[in-house]
């Protein structure tokens, strides 16, 4: 079911999917993966993602290519690895569908989300760019953690704008809308 905030401005993905509400041992599982680079927490976690996109994609057209949610050159270096990239290959693996790095850049480094309201997050300027055509493509997008959806509904409206037929979004976990659990106040 859409929240309030969906009802009011539709985002422009067109299916959004998730595994689970990022609280509790989810939470502390994903933050351990990718604050302590634990591969094989990520490739467990990509295919709880995976079955949650093979259930989806059994009732609805395949994505063309899957984009992993990039990260800007120097946080890629800092963590030596990205977290989404890893997400996305079971799902790749469980749909028969490409993974795609070269399609999407993060051109700006912006300070990391996690410390800004809401209200900063959505006035953020548009921090990726298109670097591939994606005319015409079914496009779904992997990240691993949705709050805000500032993110996300940033990468798919660039995505949208360079001629994508349709964005979906797929996250590991997203926010509750209750107080204490990572979720919106």
């Amino acid at each position: 079911m859409p929240c309030a905030s969906c009802l009011k401005k539709l985002p422009p993905w067109r299916d959004f999917l998730f595994f689970g509400i990022y609280a509790g041992p989810l939470r502390e599982l994903i933050l351990c993966a990718k604050f302590h680079g634990s591969l094989a927490s990520l490739d467990g976690l990509g295919r709880l993602l995976a079955a949650v996109c093979a259930g989806h994609y059994a009732v609805t057209a395949l994505p063309d290519v899957i984009i992993p949610m990039p990260l800007h050159e120097r946080r890629l270096r800092s963590r030596g690895f990205n977290q989404c990239l890893e997400l996305a290959r079971p799902v790749a693996e469980a749909l028969g569908v490409p993974v795609r790095t070269d399609i999407l850049v993060k051109k700006l480094a912006l300070t990391p989300q996690s410390s800004l309201t809401r209200e900063e997050r959505m006035a953020l300027e548009q921090p990726f760019a298109v670097k591939r055509s994606v005319e015409g493509l079914r496009v779904l997008v992997i990240d691993d953690v949705c709050t805000t959806g500032a993110t996300l509904t940033r990468a798919a409206q660039c995505l949208l704008k360079a001629g994508a037929a349709s964005v979906d979004a797929a996250v590991l976990a997203r926010s509750s809308r209750h107080e204490g659990d990572g979720g919106e106040r």
